[in-house]
């Protein structure tokens, strides 16, 4: 009954956030923040889980837009490492990403989840904070701290990146984490 209550007034809170302007990123032209601002408006009015998913989808596309050639080659260079279990190279491409395009929030997100990969989750944490200092509406990077603070046992700690996650994405995934008792799927 709780969690009903507060996801009612979490769901309460996205609606009242609809009209308010979008937290600023970083280094967007204004067809870019037009953009961006459609697709969270399209996220938070998603219907269904379904529908929720086809707009995360386009926003990850829209998040890894910024990247620069060299960035996405990083980027796959990263993805194949992690499909082999390598964390060590997926781990040098993100760190070679990340200093050559320091802007690129996706960037940061994927290098903090590498590090997630390999168990540093102070460094993880770090990375997410940059994240969120370049996109403060990456849902996904508020999720990854929330879920990090829950396995360290935070899990007070862990709620309000995991609300504020939610406040945006209200299809979240993680939203299982949401309350006293949070509910980890290994």
């Amino acid at each position: 009954m709780r969690l009903a209550a507060a996801l009612a007034l979490v769901l309460i809170a996205v609606a009242a956030r609809a009209a308010d302007p979008l937290p600023p990123t970083a280094g967007l032209n204004a067809s870019a923040v037009k953009e961006r601002a459609e697709l969270f408006a399209e996220l938070a009015a998603a219907k269904d889980d379904v529908e929720a998913r086809a707009v995360e989808d386009r926003l990850w596309t829209f998040w890894r837009s910024f990247a620069d050639e060299r960035s996405r080659e990083l980027l796959e260079a990263s993805r194949q490492a992690q499909l082999e279990f390598d964390y060590a190279h997926a781990f040098i491409a993100m760190q070679e990403l990340v200093k050559h395009q320091p802007d690129f929030a996706e960037g940061w997100n994927q290098y903090g989840y590498v590090l997630f990969l390999a168990g540093d989750y102070e460094a993880s944490l770090q990375a997410i904070d940059k994240v969120l200092t370049l996109e403060p509406m990456h849902y996904a990077a508020l999720a990854g701290k929330g879920i990090i603070l829950t396995q360290q046992g935070k899990v007070d700690e862990a709620q309000a990146p995991l609300k504020r996650a939610l406040a945006i994405n209200p299809w979240l995934k993680e939203r299982n984490l949401i309350g006293e008792n949070p509910l980890l799927v290994p």
